[in-house]
């Protein structure tokens, strides 16, 4: 296989790859009645702490702030997460886990990684480490290019 017909293959297998990720998780999830983006949100704002913001959420994510505003209301109104007035700032809120939320931190944890060992199942680790360099390298040139 020519080397532009490799890239050409690993651009199109990507969005399949990611979207088919998507999908799986949220089935391993579905018991738990999270998606896999309210599930993600809710680790890194167990990660972040009591002080995260929105833009923390956002910016640890990797996602737009109309996108973490949807998920945000979903998990709110689940009774997930609580918005705190931020005293340091007026214009925005604090993110906070309810009591709730902290709970289903470990059963979404446990289930990615179930999800995670089936799928590399098999898969040599020197393989999975050369994976994540490209999708690191790849990664750092799309956020350069974006700016």
């Amino acid at each position: 296989m020519t080397r532009a017909n490799l890239r050409r293959d690993v651009a199109r297998t990507m969005p399949q790859v990611s979207r088919g990720w998507r999908q799986l998780a949220d089935a391993a999830l579905a018991e738990l009645r999270v998606s896999n983006s309210m599930g993600w949100c809710l680790i890194h704002l167990h990660r972040l702490g009591p002080e995260a913001r929105q833009t923390d959420l956002a910016q640890e994510i990797g996602i737009t702030g109309p996108s973490t505003v949807s998920v945000l209301n979903q998990l709110e109104q689940a009774g997930l997460v609580e918005r705190v007035p931020n005293p340091e700032d007026k214009r925005s809120n604090r993110l906070v886990l309810t009591e709730a939320g902290a709970a289903l931190v470990d059963k979404i944890e446990a289930r990615f990684a179930q999800l995670r060992r089936e799928l590399f199942n098999g898969v040599p680790e020197a393989e999975i480490a050369t994976m994540l360099h490209l999708l690191e390298l790849l990664n750092a040139r799309i956020a350069e290019r974006r700016g």
